[in-house]
């Protein structure tokens, strides 16, 4: 995805980068390789490509590109969707409370705007994502929050309002890509959507997704990382 010249992150610092193995009914399906980097005054980029294959419900490429502001709440989205010939340009972004979005299918565009409230939360089906919501919280057993949800996804990549609740059920250890670390296990829901909205899965320190599941009994695997670096410009989370 091509980047669009932003004071706030040029230059960039990288973070950390990885790749998340992507699985279907137990199958696995494709992958995402993903980085995440810091621009000024701690706002974050984060960005990837997932391409999936059948078994996968829609074999199709996802590219995407969430910017947060310094605080951490995300501002900006962009997501391109390929499914066979069919692509969808979703170009989303936030001023102050309120959120608008310009969708392009094909040459025909739409547009959409709705409200951004304080504690609002922006979600895509993708971890990369998930992390961005996912540590500006405080997730240690017992842990329980709710929020509000602004969630991007298919047919049109438009957004559809939603609540969600993330709750941290243990802590351990358990092996990752870079040697043996602290996680915590977390389960996320949609109260709308019922269980079948409901995954979960192990975070890292830095609040990245090691493994996660289609279920909130760990029985079907969703996504795993099995790439993972992190740079010596990467204090703290």
């Amino acid at each position: 995805m091509t980047d669009r010249p932003n004071p706030a992150f040029d230059p960039r610092v990288p973070l950390a980068r990885g790749r998340w193995l992507v699985f279907a009914a137990g199958a696995e399906c494709g992958d995402e390789t993903w980085t995440l980097e810091r621009g000024a005054g701690g706002a974050l980029r984060a960005r990837g490509e997932q391409t999936t294959r059948a078994p996968h419900p829609f074999p199709s490429v996802l590219a995407w590109r969430a910017d947060t502001s310094p605080d951490g709440r995300v501002v900006a989205l962009q997501v391109r969707w390929r499914v066979g010939e069919r692509e969808v340009v979703a170009e989303h972004r936030a001023e102050g409370e309120r959120w608008s979005a310009t969708i392009d299918v094909g040459g025909h565009v739409r547009a959409q705007q709705g409200d951004y409230p304080p504690g609002c939360e922006v979600l895509l089906a993708t971890h990369g994502v998930h992390a961005l919501a996912l540590r500006r919280y405080v997730l240690e057993p017992g842990a329980e929050h709710a929020f509000g949800a602004l969630v991007v996804g298919p047919p049109w990549m438009a957004v559809e309002p939603g609540r969600h609740v993330v709750r941290c059920t243990e802590a351990g250890e358990r092996e990752s890509p870079l040697g043996r670390v602290r996680v915590r296990r977390v389960e996320v829901s949609d109260p709308d959507r019922g269980p079948e909205a409901s995954w979960s899965a192990w975070l890292d320190p830095h609040d990245i997704v090691l493994e996660s599941f289609e279920d909130p009994s760990g029985r079907l695997p969703w996504m795993r990382l099995v790439e993972y670096e992190r740079f010596a410009a990467a204090p703290g989370r």
